[in-house]
């Protein structure tokens, strides 16, 4: 806050006023400026460590994303295989015996960049600085649901074939359940495949920033 005092000695004439006002004025603007500095380098300093925080993170990120787009090249094939037990009329102990649902995909971290748009660090980064971290973060949060609908039916489907193992038998309810299930998770495994290298691709692109 700033504080202005009156004059200690009266004002006389219009000469007086004008060295007061004067002197006045030139305080203010160099207060404001002072302040307007602090603020600068506060942000400047902000901006950098939001910066360094997101590169930090993109490079964790990136094992991850090559093993996911991995993974889900061989989640692929085994689907496909899964299908076409399905699709065939092998005895029950066949299907069962040929029949794999699983997954092992890692879900990228985003505490760094939801934590600089929380505190609205992220603002303060050009846009071109992190046009590349932009996409990478949006496109994953759009995958959240794909991702945890994909570990959810994948899990289902294992629990059928696990219960039906048990039973000896897979009866067709079951396996109409599964069908739907590989379905769906068949269209969900290519969407993965169509933006995980875009994903890879962006942080390829980050390091160029760095």
């Amino acid at each position: 806050m700033l504080d202005v005092h009156p004059p200690h000695q009266p004002v006389h004439n219009w000469k007086d006023f004008l060295i007061h006002m004067s002197a006045i004025c030139l305080g203010l603007l160099i207060a404001i400026g002072l302040e307007q500095s602090v603020e600068y380098f506060h942000h400047r300093h902000q901006a950098s460590e939001a910066r360094a925080s997101i590169q930090q993170e993109l490079l964790v990120n990136t094992p991850f994303m090559h093993h996911n787009s991995d993974r889900i090249a061989i989640d692929q094939q085994q689907l496909a295989k899964d299908m076409d037990v399905l699709n065939s009329n092998a005895p029950d102990a066949q299907a069962l015996s040929r029949l794999q649902y699983s997954w092992s995909l890692t879900r990228p971290n985003d505490a760094a960049w939801n934590a600089a748009k929380t505190n609205g660090s992220i603002a303060l980064i050009a846009p071109r600085d992190i046009e590349a971290a932009n996409y990478f973060y949006s496109s994953t949060s759009e995958l959240v649901p794909v991702f945890f609908a994909y570990i959810t039916d994948m899990d289902a489907a294992a629990a059928i074939v696990d219960h039906a193992r048990i039973a000896g038998r897979l009866d067709q309810s079951e396996r109409e359940q599964l069908h739907s299930l590989t379905a769906a998770e068949i269209g969900r495994a290519r969407v993965f495949s169509t933006i995980f290298p875009y994903q890879l691709n962006a942080l390829e692109a980050t390091k160029l920033d760095r």
